[in-house]
């Protein structure tokens, strides 16, 4: 690998300008395709073998009208008198948008005050089947219909079942100061402006290729309308990090005085090879969502793979380029920072990792403690989706969620719905409905509920059930469990039918069974996959081991940190969100893969450069002080980009986005200061040589070989710089200062 990495950089060293112009070809020619053919981002989810999709099946085999797409309007105005006027502008305004069916009321749906008025308006099509834009459309028509009826306090909001759906998220501002800080923090690591911009172009250039080909993917596969800023922000993370790998290491050789074109060669070849190697294992733990069976999930899942592959592509190929094209002027522009030009960095590290070698277990002891502390609230962890009670304060959906609430009951913002089918094909008797009605009306987290309407062919019909608390609630997610398995097949069985719960409630519940249920395989197979590829890379049991286990750690300490804002207490509003949310359903899994894969960027980058050490000379306990010391600045440089560009995301609308990023920012600080900087060298200085043992298929051979030590090979190891004048051996050590 390494031979084709030094071969790989040897020819964009050669050709920097051609490189450089197919990249930016091919960056134009998928951003055009995408932009003509490429598919439309869906807000839709379907989980097949859920009783959900059964029972829409069902209504969309013998009840068409009930299977289709449906929206709640709420219609208020301060002075009842004018209210029915508004209604009736409401509702001749949205009866004629596209695909309406029809726009109905109900003398039950209007407040004891006749001030607030509930509208249902049906389509003629499934969630499937309607226009992008048909949230779009009905947003419009309600406010074109207010603003034509003078009313005092007029207002007219969309809810249901249609904003759900089609409610796609914002982005842009995270993006722009997760790029901001990214800049900062690389002009303070290296102290020049062409430095530090260039990781920021050759991930931009990655990131807009691989969202170029992510909608070209849509064209042919469903891709979850969150996928483009979730994969943005991972993309983001890994890029800029990359390139700074690898500018890093030619700036090293640079110092030592290499020439420009074999600085580059030789950065490609060794961090690259770490580069490598991180990327691959970021995109097997990703594409390691697919064991979800959970479609929304596959597809954030690939798309955050193809922007981390295409990512990864640019900094091995455009990197070379770019630093040779500078020459040696890489360090013009240059800031002058007090912190650059001290001698004492690669001392401060060398002694810390002294400290470490010589009380190992007090380190490791401490480092995994806190995270076990952390990682506690996990164990009270509720899965669920956040609901408008949760949206910002004073936006749309709040402030609809807010007045359906009031007039109508929390419930009424996601109702369940009875699918009702025949056994034996026959009409429905009407003494069905009411038999099923008796019970679910006597539990105790039910409101009220609604006469059944039975369809065309009289074998299925449609009952409405309206909890008491909310769709984010904890105790309407205990609700339908116990409406399937309690309540509702005594009254089935006596009606003689087919009873399904669907709804957002229902599907709500159908994804968190569904996760849970998945994750404990999703979590062995992404184990095992990046186990052996590690295994692989160092040529070691342990070392993949341990790299398997301390990652499990620090995504249990992130997760913890995310049930801690969002759920507990009240430091939801450091991150933007009205009122506690439970854990988004598909975070843990998310989570886990994005977490585990980038953990791996660090894992890769410090032991292979402790695995150079130790090739080097053989000490095993040595070889981790040297390789600390030579790779925490840039780690720490590192971590900080993605911990500012990740925190930055936590500004996005979409509450899912603002979870992740919050959750990838803490693992990550945890990962390159807790675990890399403590708990890796402490067990790593405990076990010494053994880390590096990897069992031999020839009898009595299973051991941890020492090297003979040997002078360094430009294609693989890191040549170290020279010590500065008076003293011996920090060349040894440091390897990211600037000067």
């Amino acid at each position: 690998m390494t031979r084709l990495l030094h071969r790989l950089g040897r020819r964009c060293a050669a050709r920097p300008l051609l490189v450089i112009g197919v990249w930016l070809v091919v960056a134009g020619a998928v951003t055009g395709l995408s932009l003509t053919v490429g598919g439309h981002y869906s807000a839709h989810e379907r989980l097949p073998g859920t009783e959900v999709e059964r029972g829409q099946d069902v209504l969309a085999r013998g009840f068409p009208a009930a299977a289709a797409e449906t929206a709640d309007v709420v219609v208020h105005t301060a002075s009842p008198a004018r209210l029915p006027g508004l209604v009736a502008a409401v509702t001749a305004r949205v009866s004629a948008l596209p695909h309406v069916a029809a726009v109905t009321t109900d003398p039950a749906d209007r407040s004891a005050d006749g001030t607030t008025q509930r509208l249902r308006v049906g389509y003629d099509r499934d969630r499937f089947g309607l226009p992008s834009n048909a949230l779009a459309r009905l947003r419009s028509a309600l406010a074109d219909a207010v603003r034509r009826t003078p009313a005092p306090g007029a207002a007219a909001y969309p809810g249901g079942l249609l904003v759900a759906d089609f409610a796609a998220p914002r982005s842009g501002l995270g993006e722009k100061v997760g790029i901001a800080a990214a800049v900062v923090v690389l002009l303070l690591a290296f102290g020049s402006v062409i430095a530090a911009l260039m990781p920021v172009a050759t991930a931009a250039l990655g990131i807009v290729t691989g969202l170029g080909l992510v909608k070209l993917l849509a064209g042919v596969y469903s891709v979850n309308d969150s996928a483009p800023a979730l994969a943005t922000m991972i993309g983001l993370g890994v890029g800029i990090d990359y390139a700074l790998f690898i500018v890093t290491r030619h700036r090293e050789r640079l110092r030592a005085g290499d020439e420009p074109a074999d600085a580059a060669v030789h950065a490609t070849t060794t961090a690259g090879a770490s580069v490598l190697w991180a990327g691959v294992t970021v995109v097997a733990a990703i594409c390691g969502l697919a064991f979800a069976g959970i479609p929304v999930i596959t597809s954030l899942g690939f798309a955050a793979a193809i922007v981390v592959a295409t990512s990864m592509a640019a900094a091995l190929t455009i990197l070379p380029a770019l630093l040779t094209l500078t020459d040696r002027h890489i360090d013009r522009l240059h800031i002058r920072l007090p912190h650059l030009h001290s001698t004492d960095d690669a001392t401060w590290w060398t002694r810390w990792g002294r400290a470490i070698e010589r009380h190992p277990v007090r380190y490791a002891a401490a480092s995994a403690g806190l995270l076990v502390l952390l990682a506690l609230p996990v164990a009270g962890m509720r899965l669920g989706m956040p609901d408008g009670s949760s949206a910002a304060h004073g936006s749309e959906a709040q402030l609809a969620y807010t007045l359906m609430a009031r007039e109508f009951g929390a419930g009424a913002n996601g109702p369940l719905q009875l699918v009702v089918a025949s056994r034996d094909g026959t009409p429905l008797r009407p003494s069905a409905g009411t038999v099923l009605r008796e019970a679910v009306d006597t539990d105790r987290d039910v409101a009220s509920s609604r006469p059944m309407t039975v369809g065309p062919d009289g074998t299925v019909g449609v009952l409405t059930v309206v909890p008491r608390t909310g769709p984010q609630s904890s105790a309407t997610a205990a609700l339908v469990p116990r409406l399937r398995s309690a309540v509702l097949p005594p009254a089935a069985a006596a009606a003689g039918v087919r009873v399904y719960v669907i709804g957002l409630p229902a599907g709500r519940y159908d994804v968190s069974q569904r996760v849970l249920d998945r994750l404990p395989y999703f979590v062995a197979a992404v184990l095992a996959v990046s186990f052996v590829l590690l295994m692989l890379v160092f040529r070691s049991v342990l070392v993949p081991l341990k790299a398997v286990l301390f990652n499990l750690l620090s995504i249990a300490a992130a997760l913890g940190v995310v049930v801690m804002v969002f759920t507990w207490g009240s430091l939801h509003v450091l991150v933007g969100v009205a009122e506690q949310v439970p854990l988004v359903d598909v975070i843990p899994m998310l989570m886990f893969a994005i977490v585990f894969g980038l953990s791996m960027d660090y894992e890769v980058f410090l032991l292979s450069r402790v695995r150079e050490e130790w090739l080097l000379d053989g000490d095993g306990r040595d070889s981790v002080v040297r390789g600390l010391a030579s790779t925490a600045r840039v780690i720490s440089a590192a971590a900080a980009i993605m911990v500012s560009v990740f925190f930055a995301f936590t500004l996005s609308g979409d509450v899912v986005v603002k979870m992740m990023g919050l959750g990838l920012a803490v693992a990550v600080l945890l990962d390159a200061t807790v675990i890399r900087l403590v708990l890796v060298p402490a067990t790593m200085s405990l076990l010494g040589d053994l880390n590096w043992w990897l069992p031999s298929l020839r009898r009595g051979d299973s051991r941890a070989r020492k090297p003979t030590p040997r002078s360094p090979d430009p294609l693989r190891t890191s040549l170290r710089s020279p010590a500065p004048p008076g003293r011996a051996g920090a060349g040894r050590e440091s390897t990211s200062r600037s000067r």
